[in-house]
């Protein structure tokens, strides 16, 4: 049995697989595995990384991250992939799901560092039935020096469509301890750097959809095909992470196909009845 695999107890039976792609980040990377090997302390998981064409000398040098901690406790099962070509995060995603069974996906950026708590707050929210996706409270990380990136400030706290029917993040750059950014509420969408849904409900909408190519827009897309379907997004704010946001587009100088996807996103979603002016809500 190889050392990736190492730790299968085959007498429990996780409710969470966490997933989580990585384009060579491995700074972020290690700093969001450090914080799930905590939160894995208290809850069980499985853990499966998608390796998405990362630079070949930079996975050799960081070969130990893919492979299990000999002190984890609670992880279940630990096993990457490593795709030779970028197939862009809603594709890697669906890879990364296929490699589990449980009944609730975590889908988790590598630059995302989750608190104390955040995973069984987290499982928390399924136990209501109408709820098939969740998100958590993201604040940009207290270390940072840039002014997009306002340290400790808010990043998301669910997320709202503008009057012009554009995916936004509102309060974003706000205080953390602000009341009206500790409001656990129903939402249109979440941000698919932490993002939880039953994975029954992931086999039935297929997934993320692909059209989006590299990214953007897929976890926008996800959450209007659950609530097509009836069933509630929420966001908790009792979870906390800190989120770099944009790490491997920052590192490797590439942009996001942001206006087709926003194209594709309304064409998509334009006449479905969910598009609604929600932004207001939240102040």
């Amino acid at each position: 049995m190889s050392r990736k695999q190492k730790r299968q107890h085959s007498n429990i039976k996780p409710l969470l697989d966490v997933v989580i792609t990585t384009g060579g980040r491995f700074d972020l990377l290690s700093k969001c595995l450090d914080a799930l090997y905590k939160e894995a302390e208290q809850v069980p998981m499985s853990i499966y990384i998608i390796d998405n064409a990362s630079p070949p000398e930079e996975r050799i040098e960081n070969e130990r991250l893919f492979f299990i901690r000999e002190d984890s406790q609670n992880i279940v099962e630990f096993k990457s992939k490593r795709l030779q070509q970028n197939t862009g995060f809603p594709a890697s995603n669906n890879e990364g799901a296929r490699m589990g069974s449980a009944p609730l996906i975590m889908f988790l950026n590598d630059d995302v560092e989750l608190q104390e708590g955040a995973i069984q707050e987290v499982l928390n929210v399924f136990r209501d039935e109408t709820i098939g996706v969740a998100g958590i409270k993201l604040l940009f990380p207290t270390s940072s020096t840039s002014p997009i990136r306002p340290a400790g400030k808010v990043q998301h706290v669910g997320m709202a469509l503008n009057i012009r029917g554009e995916p936004i993040h509102p309060l974003a750059g706000w205080k953390s301890d602000n009341s009206k950014c500790n409001v656990s509420r129903d939402v249109i969408c979440v941000t698919g750097a932490c993002i939880t849904i039953r994975r029954s409900l992931f086999n039935r909408v297929n997934g993320f959809s692909v059209e989006y190519g590299a990214g953007t827009f897929e976890d926008v897309d996800l959450c209007f095909k659950v609530r097509q379907m009836g069933l509630r997004v929420w966001v908790t704010t009792k979870a906390l992470g800190y989120h770099y946001t944009g790490a491997t587009q920052e590192k490797k100088r590439v942009s996001y196909p942001l206006q087709q996807n926003r194209m594709i996103f309304q064409a998509k979603w334009g006449d479905s009845g969910l598009m609604a002016w929600t932004d207001f809500e939240f102040v």
